[in-house]
């Protein structure tokens, strides 16, 4: 897949379907319109393209606040989806103010016609412009509009992923994903209080701006040097003793190698509990044995 910046470049000429959104996560949703970008591109020997944004059109339209620059993926991880979906052109322009202000026509005249468009592909609610066109306006295309894809009877959509995690809800996101929730992070020093008491933690500082689902303990699977371990991650203020700062810390089982200054992956495969305050180290010992039983048995 190539990536390239929609800018005054020269762009790909090859006969394309272009399919349209913001896809944050490239939920099951929105893994529907690549099916059918498949099947056209297929049907008509065409590529694949993509037209979309590298950060929120929200952050154009809300007062800032720093929830607007998360996402449910990483940049890497949100190319190789798009990779994975058969996309064969990423054309990535950013949403600002400007952008914000063009017509139906306008996007139509500065972006579309750029590209040797056979056939469009958008969600069943996609509209674009300032003056909010209609798929009517896209006329002098085919255009294929894939209707809401539903789970336990409701839209699959970022927003209800978003809030699962919120809630510690790591089997539904999944689920609604079609694939487990990530998150990447470099491995730096913290307390070292878990080496103390037998359960040592890689401690992981992510810079992906992703959402960290809620405070708790988890079964995960972590990925380190291309390598995954079973594991249970802990994301929550070290209570037991006194912390203060939001900490995501993963016991991985069987592994004794020193990972500092590495970059991991944690997957987030299921929700065992969550952050408990106890009265001493012995209690909290005891807790950490019955979590790590659970945690291998899944």
């Amino acid at each position: 897949m190539k990536v390239i910046e929609f800018n005054d470049q020269a762009l790909d000429s090859a006969p394309t379907v272009l399919v349209l959104g913001y896809f944050d996560g490239l939920h099951r949703g929105h893994q529907a319109l690549f099916t059918k970008a498949r099947e056209l591109a297929a049907e008509k020997q065409a590529t694949i393209s993509v037209l979309t944004f590298p950060e929120s059109p929200t952050l154009v339209f809300k007062k800032f606040e720093t929830s607007l620059l998360k996402h449910l993926t990483s940049t890497a991880k949100r190319q190789a989806l798009f990779a994975a979906n058969g996309v064969d052109f990423l054309y990535l322009t950013p949403f600002t103010s400007h952008f914000a202000k063009l017509t139906s026509h306008d996007f139509i005249v500065k972006y579309l016609r750029r590209l040797n468009v056979l056939a469009i592909v958008t969600g069943f609610d996609y509209h674009f412009g300032s003056d909010h066109g209609s798929l009517k306006a896209l006329s002098a295309y085919e255009v294929y509009q894939v209707p809401q894809v539903s789970d336990g009877g409701e839209k699959i959509s970022s927003t209800r992923i978003r809030q699962a995690l919120a809630q510690g809800d790591v089997t539904l996101a999944n689920r609604l994903l079609g694939y487990p929730y990530e998150v990447s992070g470099l491995v730096v020093h913290g307390e070292a209080r878990g080496r103390t008491i037998g359960y040592p933690t890689a401690n992981i500082e992510s810079k992906a701006h992703q959402h960290l689902p809620a405070s708790g303990v988890y079964v995960v699977d972590i990925e380190v040097a291309g390598k995954r371990y079973r594991g249970m991650a802990s994301i929550g203020y070290n209570d037991t003793f006194g912390g203060t700062t939001k900490t995501l810390e993963v016991n991985i089982f069987d592994f004794h190698d020193e990972i500092y200054g590495e970059t991991v992956t944690v997957y987030f495969l299921k929700f065992i509990r969550g952050m408990i305050k106890f009265d001493g180290v012995e209690a909290l010992i005891a807790q950490m044995q019955d979590d790590a039983r659970l945690s291998r048995a899944e």
